[in-house]
């Protein structure tokens, strides 16, 4: 029996490479592929970018909605407290009036103070359901409320069969998104008596009190005793009932000056003198001449002092202006209007979803997938073409998880190349979209904080959307058996 010696074999754990030299390899593999890498980042790229236009265009309009309507609301103080000092209120303007955040009721307070707090609540709940039966569209509403409007819908429903009808109708229509349960609607509609028998209790406190602001105004206008009268006539409305502010007394007797001002220079339109020195003005016919014509025309100090001279002789109610007046009347009117096309434009901005409306986030979700796939094209075909490669890299004893994370990386560095062009692109695209819409105003309007902030969320989309559509490719890739891999041509 010969004696053989055992030489004894000991398998040491295979060296594992460092992150940092991973990193320098990963980079190495996007340099020497510059070119399918730059048809990646392209692909990256876009998708960010339509990303990043929508985001910053909502972040814009938000800003900018915002803005008009505070501007607007202020504007618009004289006609609404000219409207609520002249005419009593409504069930449903009350009840609008009870949705506004932070919104003033008149005569509330002539309630018992324990329903005062319950009032406003449930008024505040009767809004929220004419507000979703005012969104309905025309065949809806018609099946499930027939032709009745503010508080008769509550009334048609008081009886049981109606309410259950009403529940059959709205079970049929499943895309129709109900305000809460029928169970709270039918506890709301129990209290609905009392809550109309508050507003009918308010608006006949507010009737009274319009008819002692008539006596008190006699023949003349609301304009013209808020403008002449401010304080005095302040002190009257609060003596009626109404909550009028003291700080918001100056603004509205500003306010109806200038609409007074307004319809004196608009009435010398019926002064064939006027319209034919306009017609000559813009090249029209004297009886194509429009208020908007005058108003375009006093923009400018030399126009205005023109028309003065002109019109002033034949007009005695010309003569207290100034053509300075006349100028800031004008200007006032356009930013206005500015203004109102603004609120039109920016209408429902920020809703949706991430604020940019459904359809447009069901785009952003299509352009998404669209990206993925053409990531995780371009990783397969990256590793189709470096089969020898992996397999060397096997063979030398690169393990499963070193291939893995190589391409993920490389494609990581790929999506974080294309989130910045994409968002630097996309961020001027939608500033300048915004700037052609809305003009120079937009450059006050720019949130700069949450810009880069979505700028920041964009490219950290495109480098997790790069990094997730290379899991497949990456894991294929480090699957690939060597010798298989040596065979591929």
């Amino acid at each position: 029996m010969s004696n053989v010696a055992h030489k004894e074999i000991k398998l040491a754990n295979q060296p594992q490479l460092g992150l940092g030299r991973i990193f320098r390899i990963a980079v190495d593999g996007v340099r020497y592929r510059l070119f399918r890498a730059a048809v990646t980042v392209s692909v990256i790229a876009v998708a960010i970018a339509f990303l990043m236009n929508i985001l910053s265009e909502s972040l814009i309009k938000r800003r900018l909605a915002a803005g008009a309507r505070q501007e607007l609301s202020e504007l618009r103080d004289i006609h609404l407290w000219a409207a609520r000092l002249t005419h009593p209120s409504s069930q449903e303007a009350i009840l609008a009036d009870a949705l506004q955040e932070g919104a003033t009721i008149d005569f509330v307070s002539m309630l018992d103070p324990a329903d005062q707090a319950r009032f406003s609540e449930r008024a505040h709940i009767a809004a929220t359901y004419l507000a979703f039966f005012d969104g309905l569209d025309y065949d809806r509403r018609r099946a499930l409320i027939h032709t009745s409007r503010g508080g008769a819908i509550f009334d048609a429903l008081q009886d049981a069969e109606g309410l259950d009808a009403f529940a059959a109708r709205l079970a049929e229509m499943p895309a129709v998104r109900f305000e809460g349960t029928l169970d709270v609607f039918r506890a709301f509609l129990d209290e609905w008596p009392a809550l109309a028998a508050q507003l009918n209790q308010i608006i006949a406190a507010h009737t009274a009190a319009v008819a002692t602001l008539d006596v008190a105004r006699a023949d003349r206008t609301i304009f013209t005793v808020l403008a002449q009268e401010g304080d005095a006539f302040a002190a009257t409305v609060r003596a009626a009932g109404f909550q009028l502010k003291p700080a918001l007394v100056s603004r509205l007797r500003e306010q109806a000056q200038a609409v007074l001002e307004k319809q004196i220079l608009e009435g010398t339109l019926s002064l064939l003198e006027s319209r034919q020195f306009l017609a000559q003005q813009f090249d029209l016919l004297p009886a194509d001449v429009s208020p908007n014509d005058l108003w375009h025309f006093l923009e400018k100090e030399r126009h205005a002092t023109l028309y003065l001279e002109s019109i002033m002789p034949l007009s005695a109610t010309l003569k207290p202006f100034a053509a300075s007046r006349l100028v800031e009347l004008a200007t006032a009117r356009r930013e206005a209007l500015a203004l109102e096309r603004m609120e039109r434009l920016t209408a429902g901005a920020g809703g949706g979803f991430l604020g940019m409306g459904e359809r447009m986030g069901w785009l952003l979700i299509v352009s998404m997938l669209v990206c993925a796939i053409g990531i995780s094209n371009a990783m397969l075909m990256t590793v189709t073409e470096r089969f020898r490669e992996i397999a060397t890299m096997k063979c030398l004893g690169a393990l499963d998880g070193f291939i893995m994370l190589l391409f993920v990386m490389e494609s990581c560095f790929l999506g974080l190349a294309g989130g910045i062009v994409g968002a630097l692109l996309g961020d001027l695209i939608g500033f300048g979209r915004m700037a052609a819409v809305f003009g120079v105003s937009v450059f006050s309007a720019v949130p700069v904080s949450e810009l880069l902030s979505a700028m920041g969320s964009a490219i950290g989309v495109g480098v997790i959307l790069a990094a997730l559509a290379a899991v497949y490719p990456s894991l294929k890739a480090a699957r690939l058996a060597p010798m298989e891999a040596m065979r591929v041509e």
